[in-house]
């Protein structure tokens, strides 16, 4: 959904980071109606941020869906800048810099600095707590997470992430931003992977695990296409790139050992160690990953070596495949539900779809794991079915009120 011109209008959003994220960002804003302050550390870089407009516009100009007229004005809305004291008139600020705590607090104490006590500050991040960023701030209950997903100009879905110390009227802002974004908010609670990265997280682990057992990457992919899901696992691992799936991994590790806890990492992290350092297989990005790419970056096929690098050969019938990955996200989540990490089944739902690609045909993870071939019983017999098969990861939670409607909270 696309907001109608105009109805962010007398509004300053400011952005915070010129990247991929935070260029798009800016572009969604400024189509919204308001006007976009874009910060970068460097003229270059919130030029370059810029850029990502006048692409678009150029593209909807050749299309004939905008005119010349209106098209200038959006782009005039978009203000590129290296002085912080320009998000002074900001009524929303939105960081999108490295996902480094660090980084991202020495940004937020800079931005709070010089906007107004009642302007709302908010971080992109995907995975990195809210409350922990927060600590940093004067006023934390000013700051909440608002994880766009990339596209941002395409991608509908916004996570809404509620720290330790937001204050309901800093998440209220937040959602109604969102809408007006013409974006659909859902609301989570504050912890590490926060709903979405941490159900994907298990999609893409499943992938690795099934690889690392020897099962043919190819049937790997294609249970995945079979299932529903519109780009498969390892395909999916190559676009963010295993260095940056690994980096994440490590940040989720330090917090768990900062915190007093034990890392239990899986037979995933193996097999993305050894395409990372054995076989400098990072992704996409550098030509070569769990596929092959052309000298233009056009993905050729899987590469021939991965069915040797990994075994022995094992065979499992592609209907176990295929509801191992969707099992394991479906159990995720009911955990997430169970937790009260998501504030309800069809914010799960509308999380996994619109955010992470679950197969739209089910309705989402919840909706899932309640249309089952014998309902919730069935769904569970399964899942324990799976598990005795492959390992207690696909247990389930008790059935409970995770598998029902819940109010919506705070």
């Amino acid at each position: 959904m696309t907001a109608a011109p105009g109805t962010l209008a007398g509004t300053t959003i400011g952005v915070v980071g010129a990247g991929m994220i935070g260029a798009a960002l800016a572009y969604t804003c400024a189509r919204a109606g308001a006007d976009v302050v874009l910060f970068a550390r460097t003229h270059d870089g919130a030029r370059r941020g810029k850029s990502y407009a006048t692409r678009r516009e150029e593209r909807a100009l050749r299309a004939g869906t905008t005119s010349e007229a209106v098209s200038q004005a959006l782009l005039d809305r978009i203000r590129p800048t290296t002085r912080t004291e320009d998000l002074a008139q900001a009524a929303l600020v939105v960081e999108a810099v490295a996902e480094n705590v660090a980084v991202k607090q020495q940004v937020l104490r800079a931005v709070e600095s010089v906007t107004a006590p009642d302007a709302v500050l908010a971080s992109t991040t995907s995975t990195l707590p809210i409350t922990t960023i927060g600590s940093a701030l004067a006023r934390p209950e000013r700051f909440v997470g608002m994880h766009f997903f990339s596209p941002v100009d395409r991608m509908t879905l916004v996570e809404t992430v509620v720290g330790a110390r937001t204050a309901e009227s800093t998440l209220a802002g937040a959602l109604a931003y969102a809408r007006l974004l013409g974006k659909t908010p859902i609301m989570v609670r504050d912890s590490r992977g926060f709903f979405t990265s941490r159900v994907m997280e298990r999609y893409l682990d499943e992938a690795m695990i099934a690889v690392g057992e020897g099962i043919d990457p190819g049937v790997v992919e294609r249970a995945a296409t079979d299932a529903g899901y519109p780009v498969p696992p390892l395909q999916l691992l190559d676009e963010i790139s295993l260095t940056l799936n690994r980096d994440v991994q490590c940040e989720n590790r330090i917090a768990v050992e900062d915190a007093g806890g034990t890392w239990h990492g899986t037979r995933a992290d193996r097999v993305r160690a050894r395409m990372i350092d054995d076989h400098d297989r990072g992704g996409r990005s550098v030509g070569r990953g769990f596929y092959d790419y052309d000298a233009d970056g056009a993905r050729i096929g899987l590469w021939p070596g991965l069915r040797e690098s990994f075994g022995p050969v094992k065979q499992i019938p592609i209907d176990d495949m295929r509801d191992r990955l969707l099992f394991v996200e479906v159990v995720e989540a009911l955990r997430c539900l169970a937790e009260g990490v998501v504030a309800s089944a069809a914010d799960a739902d509308s999380g996994s779809v619109l955010g992470i690609g679950f197969p739209a045909h089910t309705g989402g993870v919840v909706s899932f794991a309640r249309a089952y071939p014998g309902g919730i019983d069935g769904f569970t017999a399964r899942a324990h079915e799976l598990a005795d098969r492959y390992g207690d990861r696909f247990l389930p939670p008790e059935p409970g009120p995770q598998f029902n409607e819940q109010p919506e909270w705070p």
